[in-house]
């Protein structure tokens, strides 16, 4: 079947409707080939997922529609709070979506994604993929300044602020409570693979006070480029779930991105890791879950 040209003589171009439907309506094209997808992430909920054309290759110039649903169907993410991104030359939606899943179930998720090409008449059928949001819970939690491919680099992060959350949205309670020295809240130790001076002591990261006091890691090496926080039995003998965090750093002095890892060790063996955060400002509160 071909294309409807005109409506009692008029050419279809020249109108934009008829009831409601586009009457230029081409019904002899094909479907979009159905997305393959994979996901990343799932720390605080913030999930990648990667699209491609099942059998392998990319989109020439797409649409992406998604949700995510649990096993039930309830749905924890509308297409509308989905965050796509274009192609470096602009020229297209990249083949990524960005999901942040607050939903305050724990159980796994489903990722659907139908594709449409421009000039294509159907939407695809589904592709699929799960994620499951976790969460550190662990008697140390590390952040390490990092590449974009996690490895470990010396940029002498500048932290002026940081704060652990047990709700999402850097809500509940805030750990650690202001402190004034490196132990000065019961059962939390703060620590730091590098402190330049007791003027940039690793505490005053967690002092609240994110205008004249930071923590800075001049000169120190990519293996000193972390600050930690040790939660202690006793007050802690049940380790807080860390649901989010906050920071802010100083000036320039901040990597691309940070890794977030959990470990019963204090020399951060054994660790769990609970993936890469991309930074982009100094001087500005980043939110993360």
């Amino acid at each position: 079947m071909g294309t409807v040209a005109s409506i009692n003589g008029v050419d279809d171009a020249n109108i934009s409707s008829v009831n409601g439907q586009t009457p230029n309506l081409d019904l002899s094209g094909s479907a979009s080939t159905a997305p393959s997808v994979a996901t990343t992430g799932g720390t605080f909920g913030t999930v990648t997922a990667t699209i491609t054309k099942s059998g392998g290759g990319t989109y020439t110039n797409p649409n992406y529609s998604a949700e995510c649903t649990l096993a039930d169907g309830t749905v924890t993410v509308t297409d509308a709070n989905i965050d796509r991104s274009l192609e470096s030359d602009n020229s297209h939606l990249a083949g990524t979506l960005v999901i942040t899943d607050t939903n305050a179930s724990t159980a796994e998720r489903t990722v659907s994604v139908k594709a449409q090409e421009f000039g294509d008449s159907t939407q695809s059928s589904a592709g699929t993929a799960t994620y499951t949001p976790a969460f550190p819970q662990h008697e140390f939690i590390r952040i390490q300044a990092c590449d974009s491919d996690g490895t470990s680099t010396a940029t002498n992060m500048a932290m002026k602020d940081l704060r652990f959350y047990t709700a999402v949205g850097q809500a509940g309670t805030a750990l650690p409570p202001n402190l004034t020295a490196a132990d000065s809240a019961t059962d939390i130790v703060v620590s730091a693979g590098k402190s330049y001076s007791a003027t940039y002591a690793e505490w005053k990261a967690f002092d609240s006070n994110a205008s004249t006091t930071l923590w800075w890691a001049l000169t120190g090496t990519a293996a000193e480029n972390w600050i930690q926080i040790q939660f202690e039995d006793g007050t802690y003998d049940t380790k807080p779930i860390i649901k989010s965090m906050k920071m802010t750093f100083y000036g320039a002095y901040f990597p691309t991105h940070i890794k977030l890892t959990g470990s019963a060790n204090a020399d951060n063996s054994s660790a769990t890791d609970y993936g890469l955060f991309a930074i982009s400002a100094g001087n500005t509160e980043i939110t993360f879950g």
